[in-house]
């Protein structure tokens, strides 16, 4: 397998064992509201906000690199090339 994958399985479960050892109540204040929330909770929003934030940077980046390849130039040459043949 990748070693991605173990990289984000390993930290997942550091994050899952760290979690379940701080479970108590922390205050946060989030846009002027104060609210109590276990830190395990808090910590697992936290860690699933910045793999969405992350996955969704690199499918937009691979997005924009798959567009560049279709439009190339070279590609359009070809084309040109066996339209006039």
């Amino acid at each position: 397998m990748k070693k991605s994958f173990w990289v984000f399985l390993l930290l997942s479960t550091a994050l899952v064992i760290f979690s379940v050892q701080n479970a108590k109540p922390v205050r946060v204040n989030f846009f002027l509201k104060e609210m109590h929330i276990s830190l395990a909770i808090l910590l697992i929003i936290v860690f699933i906000s910045g793999v969405i934030a992350s996955a969704s940077y690199f499918f937009i980046k691979s997005r924009k690199k798959d567009k560049n390849i279709d439009d190339s130039p070279a590609d359009t040459e070809i084309e040109e090339t066996n339209a006039d043949e």
